[in-house]
């Protein structure tokens, strides 16, 4: 039968028996005379698979195509490992194959003699670790890689290792079989040609060499060839040269241990004498214990990817222990917030506890710029009930009239609200992670009412809500933990004042049992938000005007959307500007004025914060700070700048509003810029 044009050979086999203690340290290789084309582990019982493409079969390059058993980590120095068990693939049976090829690899022979020669050079090699999130808590079913990292003429290079996936509690072990390369010196970039390239933190060990050296050749007595007896350096560890800390001590204080181009330019020539590379030490620079950077990934999402030239763990020990933080994609399983002993009780809007909440406002950093905080974007607000208290309930909002610190009136009803709301759950069977994902929690509707959501007990062991899924499925004993324990709403500010931009709620919950009837719950205070999910109203250059130092008019040079002033010595120029927000969650501003490369000049007043001393500030209409009201509204004002030198000039508005999400403060965004040529020049 013709064999298939389309798909790939699955070449498959299985290696004679091996001791596990030698098999986890060897690899098969595809080859084609000295080039690699692949290369897998074999499993703990010796088998092994991997496909072969057509066009790599029917290709005319020289050479037939190889199996090679031996050490692993050898891929780059295959020709100098002695004794490789080969194995000669037949192009006839590869051709006529149509998905599978079976090989008796299990007849090769592989000796005890020859695997000890193989693993003289090679240990196994474990790294353990956490993975957390950045708040802290652990980062349960991560799928964890370890890479060993190396050099090439290009950059750093990445070897994946191994992966093992993270347990409930974010511990990992990876573990895999690390081999030195004793013939071939990898641990110098550029090798054979060393001196042409090194990382940049091991400068300052090279130099404090290559001056020893120089100072003991200048001898007129010794001679410029190999390492001379009297010369006072002791050979540091390997790893502390690794990580450019060999000589510290040795260091001027002088010294910046950063990137410094003309020290590299300064090596570089010192290493261009022959006489001087004949007896520089380099190999000093070798490590036994591999170079490590790690990846994770949870349900798809990439939450940690080092990078080798920053993240290094250089010449990391055996049985070492490592903390990775995850970024913010990764779904994190802390500890639930203590439970009422009756009732229900509120306890935060992200990080922010509840005590940390007054007026609707998040208290922030008090006395500072960040503090009394209006609420937007998307919310996460956790509540408890008391144990066994309820089994479902409705999240209630009450608008307000007004705003609650500025002399608003308190709702007299309240609505359930119809946000959908997931939780994410992890579910261990011992310590086989089988299954991680989101659950829905609501809204359903069931005995007559609607948007209800089911507590994490409810939905675990209760019958499955109308219109939601099954929860998934788990046996007596399993572990199951819940990523956001206690999370009763998430969903955009909005949602909670009826879909609008600007307002305020009051959040209470209607408690119900198993079988939908109301609970009694002792009356908890309402959770008060005010809510600002609008932008600043205005953040506007209004216009620029440009006077010689006499205050007449300067000259226009010219006009148009970059024009062109020649003030004079002592000139200056004029901005008026607007920034403002008609709901008083102005946070602060600054006027910039930027020019050439990287220069940035607060133009005064400078910072303008919600903590500032009114008095500083413009009179009406400007809107000036008002802790009392909680309100900052800004307005306009005309700041006044002398440009220092003759440049382009960009005068740039950054701004923020005092808000937060419950997780972050508030921070500065670019606004409306203006750019003009001035000239201070006589």
């Amino acid at each position: 039968m013709a064999a298939s044009a389309g798909g790939p050979v699955l070449v498959t086999g299985k290696l004679p028996k091996i001791s596990a203690e030698y098999l986890r340290c060897i690899w098969i290789y595809l080859v084609r005379g000295p080039e690699v084309l692949a290369e897998v582990k074999p499993a703990e019982d010796g088998s092994f698979s991997f496909p072969i493409a057509r066009e790599m079969i029917a290709a005319k390059a020289a050479g037939g195509l190889e199996l090679l058993v031996g050490p692993g980590g050898a891929r780059d120095h295959l020709a100098r490992v002695p004794n490789l068990a080969r194995l000669a693939l037949d192009r006839a049976q590869l051709d006529k194959a149509e998905r599978i090829l079976k090989v008796p690899a299990e007849k090769l022979q592989i000796g005890e003699e020859v695997l000890r020669l193989w693993l003289l050079w090679c240990r196994w090699y474990c790294v353990s670790g956490v993975v957390v999130g950045p708040d802290g808590c652990p980062v349960p079913g991560a799928d964890v890689t370890v890479y060993t990292v190396g050099f090439n003429f290009w950059g750093f290079t990445k070897t994946p290792r191994a992966t093992v996936v993270a347990d409930q509690s974010g511990r990992f072990t990876a573990c895999f079989c690390w081999c030195t390369c004793p013939y071939c010196f990898p641990c110098w970039p550029c090798w054979p040609l060393w001196w042409h390239c090194w990382p940049w933190w091991w400068e300052l060990d090279m130099l404090h060499v290559i001056e020893t050296l120089e100072r003991a050749s200048a001898d007129p007595q010794r001679a410029f060839a190999g390492l001379q007896t009297g010369i006072a350096l002791v050979r540091p560890e390997g790893r502390q040269l690794v990580r450019g800390q060999g000589f510290a001590a040795m260091r001027a204080q002088s010294a910046e241990f950063r990137p410094d181009p003309a020290r590299t330019a300064l090596i570089r020539r010192k290493l261009s004498d022959a006489r001087l590379r004949a007896i520089f030490p380099w190999w000093w620079w070798c490590c036994d214990d591999p170079n490590i950077v790690f990846s994770a990934t949870q349900g798809g999402n990439v939450i940690v990817d080092e990078n080798p030239a920053t993240d290094t763990r250089w010449c990391l020990p055996n049985g070492s222990s490592v903390t990775l933080v995850a970024n913010a994609e990764a779904v994190t399983a802390c500890g639930g917030d203590p439970k009422p002993e009756t009732g229900f009780a509120w306890t935060r809007v992200g990080n922010i506890t509840v005590d940390k909440i007054h007026g609707g406002y998040a208290d922030g950093s008090a006395g500072t710029d960040s503090s009394d905080l209006a609420f937007a974007g998307s919310l996460d607000i956790y509540g408890e009930f008391a144990v066994g208290a309820a089994s479902y309930y409705q999240v209630n909002a009450g608008q307000w009239a007004g705003d609650p610190s500025r002399g608003g009136t308190a709702p007299g009803s309240s609505a359930p609200i119809a946000a959908d709301l997931y939780n994410y759950v992890f579910i261990y069977h011992g310590a086989t992670l089988t299954f991680a994902g989101p659950v829905k929690m609501g809204p359903f509707s069931q005995g007559g009412l609607s948007n209800l959501y089911a507590t994490q007990e409810a939905r675990q062991a209760g019958p499955t809500p109308p219109g939601l899924a099954a929860f998934p499925p788990f046996a007596p004993g399993d572990l199951v933990i819940w990523a956001y324990n206690g999370l009763k709403v998430s969903a955009n500010a909005s949602a909670l004042i009826a879909g609008g931009t600007v307002g305020a709620a009051d959040l209470t919950v209607t408690g119900y049992d198993a079988g939908f009837n109301p609970v009694a719950l002792v009356p908890d205070a309402p959770l008060t938000l005010t809510i600002d999910n609008s932008g600043l109203t205005t953040a506007h250059i209004n216009s620029l005007s440009a006077f010689r130092a006499d205050n007449s008019p300067a000259p226009l040079n010219s006009a148009g959307d970059c024009p062109a002033y020649d003030l004079g010595p002592g000139g200056y120029v004029q901005i008026d500007i607007t920034v403002s927000d008609a709901n008083g969650h102005l946070w602060a501003y600054e006027l910039y004025a930027e020019r050439g490369h990287g220069i940035s000049d607060g133009v005064p007043p400078g910072w303008r914060g919600y903590s500032q001393a009114p008095a500083s500030f413009p009179p009406l209409p400007y809107q000036r700070p008002d802790t009392a009201q909680k309100s900052f509204g800004g307005g306009t004002e005309v700041l006044t700048y002398y440009p220092p030198e003759d440049c382009c000039y960009e005068f740039r508005i950054r701004a923020g509003k005092r808000v937060t999400n419950g997780y972050d403060y508030p921070s500065l965004a670019d606004y409306d810029f203006w750019t003009t040529t001035l000239r201070v020049s006589a």
